[in-house]
């Protein structure tokens, strides 16, 4: 092995130690927020299970809406690792190691050692990488195996053989079998040859779709039924600030952090895709001759890394709002290494270089310190406030602990599954029928064995007291919903218990309000006390 190849792959191991590293910072510190909730809960349910719940709903609410491959594979894992914070998180960071090496080996084929090595050291550090990384959901899954998938295309465009276009067809199925999404990174990889007018390698892209679709097909006959339960899906129409939004999770974390450095992240987010494409313009006319041979490469680095989002946001106007920024990890990571290729090859002056690098710098430890340290929604310190009802609440004597929705629900029933010593009998009111939050059917509630309560009348009973957990933010859009329509008053639980009961005491665990009622009186009726 000659000595730049050996220092090379020292360099890489060093950087998938920091990579590992970083991952596993505060992995079980942080609690599970109800999406991370619901899937190891779901998951534990094994695989008929999870069908029922998935691809059965007897009401409009939606099913579980993903498929089942990520679900399936944490299932094993939790078999084997158990269902503690860090195992089930661990599984993702994991995950995301493995992408970092597969992002040198993709910008190793596209360009050389250096800037292979670079783009694994950005995405190794990325915030919103080790984010992903650090969650219990399919988005690190997603972003290795789509990574996988472009690398198997460069493969079969390089070198033609069948094979290497066989496993792309293979893994843009899987891709799919993750998570739908991936359908607008497919679709914009899919349209390369197209694009560049390469009728041979078309044929066989087409070809290659079309393994793609009888594989997925199993899972895609029943993708209109669950994409017409998402019609009043949470996610919000997009609008042309979506885009900077999203380039802002990309060189920082997607968390909604202090307002003091919406400035610094916003303008970063503006400047480097403005020197990116500011130096690759030339290189894709062809009028930079000594950097002719990175047309190809960069310009796919480019494409995948902006239009997925392109097609994503167009979408989400023309059927239903689909635009979901982690969705995009896959692109943030393509994204990384064209930044690398700015860095290291594009001969932007070195100064230039050095600002642009230092100013990145700053806005990564800014954000991997927000992310290590986030504890307010949606992951205020469940843990802590279950510690807290189980020290003071006595279901023995007819307490009700009930908690405002399914977002406080699922993460403390977590909590209280994966914590031996603590065994509360827990109550969660539904979400507004038909509203953007009405996103768990009742077939998935069944299998979770975690029914809704109607209202929260029927969740309390006659209750001597109640606990009720709700965060300060839904209590704050629950005050907006009725002032907007006043029919919504018969969904505010908070209000209802006011009028039923004394207010104790509230505990608060950051956002997250722990409401003690006590001494239930029956309101009066005003229209029936004499003037």
């Amino acid at each position: 092995m000659r000595q730049s190849d050996k220092r090379t792959w020292l360099l890489l191991a060093a950087i998938l130690l920091l990579a590992l590293g970083l991952r596993m910072i505060n992995l079980g510190g942080r609690t599970l927020w109800y999406d991370e909730a619901f899937t190891v809960l779901f998951a534990e349910k094994g695989w008929d299970a999870m069908l029922d719940g998935t691809l059965d709903a007897d009401e409009d609410a939606a099913a579980e809406e993903h498929p089942l491959l990520y679900y399936q594979l944490l299932h094993y894992w939790m078999e084997v690792f158990g269902q503690s914070p860090v195992a089930v998180r661990l599984f993702s960071a994991l995950l995301g190691v493995a992408t970092v090496a597969l992002v040198f080996g993709l910008a190793r084929a596209w360009f050389d050692d250096r800037t292979a090595l670079s783009a694994a050291l950005i995405t190794s550090v990325a915030p919103f990488h080790v984010q992903y990384s650090q969650e219990t959901r399919m988005y690190a899954l997603l972003a290795l195996v789509l990574v996988s998938t472009t690398w198997a295309f460069t493969r079969a465009w390089q070198r033609g053989h069948w094979a290497y276009w066989v496993t792309f067809g293979v893994l843009s199925a899987t891709s799919m079998y993750v998570q739908q999404l991936a359908a607008f990174y497919l679709l914009a990889l899919g349209l390369l040859p197209f694009v560049i007018r390469d009728r041979a390698r078309a044929y066989r892209t087409l070809a290659a779709g079309s393994l793609a679709v009888v594989i997925y097909l199993p899972w895609l006959v029943h993708l209109p039924d669950q994409m017409q339960k998402l019609r009043n899906f949470w996610v919000q129409e997009p609008t042309v600030l979506h885009f900077w939004l999203v380039l802002r999770s990309f060189i920082s974390v997607n968390l909604d952090f202090a307002a003091a450095w919406w400035v610094p992240t916003f303008l970063l987010a503006a400047i480097l895709p403005f020197f990116l494409f500011f130096r690759a313009y030339p290189v894709l006319r062809g009028r930079d001759r000594k950097l002719v041979d990175d047309r190809q490469a960069l310009g796919w680095a480019l494409w995948l890394a902006f239009m997925p989002m392109v097609l994503m946001w167009i979408a989400s106007y023309l059927f239903q709002p689909l635009f979901l920024p982690r969705a995009l990890l896959p692109s943030a990571v393509v994204f990384y290494m064209a930044v690398a290729w700015l860095f290291v090859r594009s001969r932007v002056p070195v100064p230039i270089v050095g600002v642009l690098a230092v100013a990145w710098s700053v806005v990564i430890v800014f954000g991997l310190v927000t992310l290590y340290t986030w504890d307010i929604f949606p992951t205020p310190p469940f843990d802590d406030a279950l510690d807290y009802l189980e020290q003071y609440a006595n279901p023995d004597d007819g307490d009700a602990i009930v908690h405002g929705n399914k977002i406080t629900a699922l993460p403390m029933v977590y909590y209280d599954h994966v914590n031996d010593d603590i065994d509360l009998p827990q109550h969660y009111v539904r979400d507004i029928p038909d509203s953007g939050s009405d996103t768990l059917a009742r077939s998935t509630q069944e299998v979770l064995g975690l029914l809704a309560e109607k209202d929260i009348a029927i969740a309390v009973g006659d209750a001597p007291r109640v606990w009720y957990i709700t965060f300060k933010q839904l209590e704050d859009e629950m005050v907006e919903l009725v002032e907007d329509d006043p029919d919504n008053a018969q969904y505010d639980s908070l209000t209802w218990l006011r009028d039923h009961y004394h207010t104790e005491q509230v505990k608060r665990f950051e956002d997250l309000n722990v409401y003690l009622f006590t001494d239930r009186v029956e309101p009066v009726d005003a229209s029936t006390v004499d003037e």
